[in-house]
């Protein structure tokens, strides 16, 4: 074997140990992203970002045609559920 043919080995080597570190590190990313307690952090961030953008105008102000419904629903439900409550 001359010079040339053990560089190449050892380049090949390298190269091979390279891909396995990336390998390894795509494997544990993977493995993190889905995690239970991972996915739900991020469900749970979007459904607070979606729900901010959903209740909220672009300057940041409550956009009260869109909560009032929403708490008026819930408030009778409310009621509603403590009537029941209150004939049983």
């Amino acid at each position: 074997m001359g010079t040339q043919d053990k560089s190449s080995v050892s380049q090949i080597e390298g190269d091979i140990e390279r891909t396995r570190a990336r390998l390894a590190a795509t494997v544990d990313e993977l493995a993190y992203r889905v995690q239970p307690s991972t996915l739900l952090k991020r469900e749970t961030e979007a459904a607070k970002t979606s729900f901010y953008k959903a209740t909220r105008s672009s300057d940041g102000a409550i956009r009260y045609e869109v909560v009032g419904p929403v708490v008026a629903v819930v408030v009778g439900l409310i009621a509603i559920a403590i009537i029941r409550r209150a004939r049983a």
